[in-house]
Formats: structure tokens, C-alpha cells, sequence
């Protein structure tokens, strides 16, 4: 188990390399000098040179690479240019209202994801089958910052039921409510389709059958027996929707003017505060990648098959 881990982890390094490598380059390529932004339009050309050499501009791209990555080889992600303090606490100032909108939507999409799942596979080849499929695809389909806006539209504009967008007083539940809809909307559809996938092949086993032919109650081998064994696929979905939605609800926090590292990240690409969006970026690939990681080790410790075929492998390239 050691060795695999060990070699899962050095795998991952070069993951995270070409992140912040690619994060690096885009931050340079994209137009805009973070000094004009700061000093603003009728700053003087001197004014500009000093600040530039405040934010380490003024050097050769290869020595700002180099300096960079020895930077966060220390941990360190650097230093905001607009808050004037470093990015690390930036972050992690930001971290739990992303946390917290990301635990609320996987938990939405868990609840309707699995009943609709656990619906489509009891009325399989009905009406009812072929409307969750529907539904499920729309939200799989839709864009999360127009969902977003419709949202919007309809229960803030129109209703008055909910607020428009903001965090509230000590985070208040209703302005949490259209920011975890929305952006559960993918994963529902995807947590409903594979609930109904491995509900279906689940139900077609022998030992189903055998229960079928005990006269067992249809409900109760549904939800006793099928269930249980379909939601082995659900872990390896759920870990990866939750890092996934850590990392991927820029749009939804930019629409609803949440207060997490996605709208740092947003912000601090119109400023071009690059320290932020670089550490901010890097920040939320490592939660992705050490999230694969910890799912890579709960089914290897589930099946032993998973790392003895990396071990046979290793051995057979030898």
C-alpha cells in the first residue's frame, strides 16, 4: 500500500507542473500591464517603472518562471499586488464560503440525483424513465452561469422570494439557496444517470433474481439489496463532483456575487493581479488532484486488484 501510494503521489507531481506551468504562461500572454492597472491611465512612465520593479516585472520571463515555481516548491503562492497581502490568506479567507457552496450543491445533487436515478431504473423503458433521462441531460447540457441567471430572474425579479445574489449576514441560508441550485445542476444529471445505470445492471444479477423468486417485495429488493451494491460507483463520482465543483464554481460565484476563491480569481483577472490568479488556480488543481488521489486510495484499499495491477504492470515494463 505504501508503494502505491508513494507512486501515485510522484505521478501527480508532473500534473501540477503543467498546471502551474500553463497558468504561468496564460497569466503573460493575455494583454494588459498589472502596473497601468494599478497606477491607473495617467500614471507617468516613471511611476510605472517602480512599480513594475516592486512586482518583479522588470525581470526576464525564465527568471520569473524559475522564481516562481521555487516559490511554490516552498509553498509559498506569492504576494497580491492590488490587497497588498499574501495570496495565502487570500485564499483561505475565501475557502469556506467555496466549501460551503460546493458541500450544499453536491448535497442537492445527491438527494434529486439519486431519487430520480433510483425512479428511471424502477420504470425502466416507461414514460417516466424516458423524462428523467430528459431532465437529466438538460442539466448535464445547461451552462451553470445561465442557469444561473434564470434563476435570477424568475425567483429574485419576478417572485421576490430570494435575493438576488451576496453572502448575508453570517452567510443566511436563503442567499445560499439559487448558487448551490445552480450549480448542482450537472452533477444531478450525472449523479441520476449513473444511479440508474448500476441500479439497472445491479437488478439483472442472479442473486436479484433469486430474491425475486423468494417473492421478497419489489421495494424491498430495490432499496435492501439493489441499492446498496449499485452506490459503489457513486463514491469514485461524488469525490470527483465535489473537487470538481471546489474548483469549477467561478461562474456560478461571479453570477451570484458569492464570496469564494472563484470570485477572487475573477476579480483579480480584471485587475490582472496575477499573484492571485496564480495561486488561486494552483490552489484550487491541488485540492482536485489530492481529492483523485484519496479516491485512488479508499478503492485500492476496497480492492486490492487496483494496486496489485499497477504492481503487475510496473513489473512486466521492467
Amino acid at each position: 500500500m505504501l508503494f502505491f501510494l508513494l507512486r501515485r503521489i510522484l505521478s501527480l507531481l508532473p500534473v501540477l507542473w503543467g498546471i502551474a506551468t500553463l497558468v504561468f504562461v496564460l497569466m503573460y500572454v493575455i494583454p494588459g500591464d498589472p502596473a497601468r492597472m494599478m497606477a491607473g491611465q495617467h500614471a507617468d512612465e516613471q511611476t510605472l517603472e517602480l512599480l513594475r520593479e516592486q512586482m518583479g516585472l522588470d525581470r526576464p520571463v525564465w527568471q520569473r518562471y524559475l522564481g516562481y515555481l521555487a516559490s511554490l516548491a516552498r509553498g509559498d503562492l506569492g504576494y497580491s499586488f492590488r490587497q497588498r497581502r499574501p495570496v495565502s490568506r487570500v485564499i483561505f479567507e475565501r475557502f469556506p464560503a467555496t466549501v460551503k457552496l460546493a458541500l450544499a450543491a453536491v448535497l442537492i445533487a445527491l438527494v434529486f440525483g439519486i431519487c430520480a436515478g433510483v425512479l428511471a431504473a424502477a420504470k425502466h423503458g416507461r414514460f417516466l424513465d424516458y423524462g428523467v433521462m430528459v431532465m437529466s441531460l438538460l442539466g448535464i447540457s445547461t451552462p451553470v452561469f445561465w442557469l444561473g441567471l434564470m434563476l435570477i430572474v424568475v425567483f429574485s425579479v419576478w417572485l421576490g422570494w430570494l435575493p438576488v445574489g451576496g453572502y448575508g449576514e453570517h452567510g443566511a441560508l436563503r442567499y445560499l439557496v439559487l448558487p448551490a441550485v445552480s450549480l448542482s445542476a450537472i452533477s444531478t444529471g450525472y449523479f441520476a444517470r449513473i444511479t440508474r445505470s448500476s441500479l439497472l445492471e445491479v437488478l439483472r444479477t442472479d442473486y436479484i433474481l433469486a430474491a425475486r423468486t423468494r417473492g421478497l417485495p419489489e421495494r424491498r429488493i430495490l432499496f435492501r439489496h439493489a441499492l446498496r451494491n449499485a452506490a459503489m460507483p457513486l463514491v469514485t463520482v461524488i469525490g470527483t463532483n465535489l473537487a470538481g465543483l471546489l474548483g469549477g464554481a467561478v461562474a456560478t460565484e461571479t453570477v451570484f456575487a458569492w464570496p469564494g476563491i472563484g470570485r477572487a480569481i475573477y476579480d483579480a483577472i480584471l485587475v490582472r493581479d496575477l499573484p492571485v490568479v496564480e495561486g488561486g488556480v494552483i490552489f484550487l488543481a491541488f485540492i482536485f488532484v489530492a481529492a483523485n488521489l484519496v479516491i485512488d486510495l479508499v478503492y485500492a484499499w476496497i480492492d486490492p486488484r487496483v494496486r496489485l495491477s499497477g504492481a503487475a504492470g510496473k513489473g512486466a515494463g521492467g
